[in-house]
């Protein structure tokens, strides 16, 4: 199975910086640019106009976002982990087959 086919990451939240209201914060794991394009637009459709942040932008090796206002922290990163969860299950490989979520009839 070649890394490219699960891209798989989470957020280093302890190399993130804020610097003149920036967030600039690593992902570790395998991600390719698929699977940030996924987080990229799991973001802007779960974010909200009047949010204390600007734009985001996801690469396969950081995310960041503009005008973070003080205070935002705590709803910024429920925001983006919740992007990163969801772009992982998006590419997360199959069960295989006969292991489905389905109860057993005994």
């Amino acid at each position: 199975m070649a890394k490219s086919e699960h891209p798989q990451a989470s957020i280093d939240w302890a190399s993130a910086e804020v610097r003149g209201g920036e967030l600039t914060v690593a992902l570790v794991g395998g991600a390719n640019a698929e699977w940030a394009e996924r987080v990229q637009a799991v973001v802007e459709r779960l974010d909200r106009p009047g949010s204390a942040w600007g734009a985001t932008k996801v690469t396969k090796a950081k995310v960041t976002v503009e005008a973070v206002a003080a205070g935002a922290e705590e709803d910024l990163r429920h925001l983006l982990d919740g992007a990163v969860q969801q772009a992982n299950a998006d590419y997360a490989p199959e069960a295989p087959d006969g292991s489905d979520d389905e109860p057993s009839e005994e």
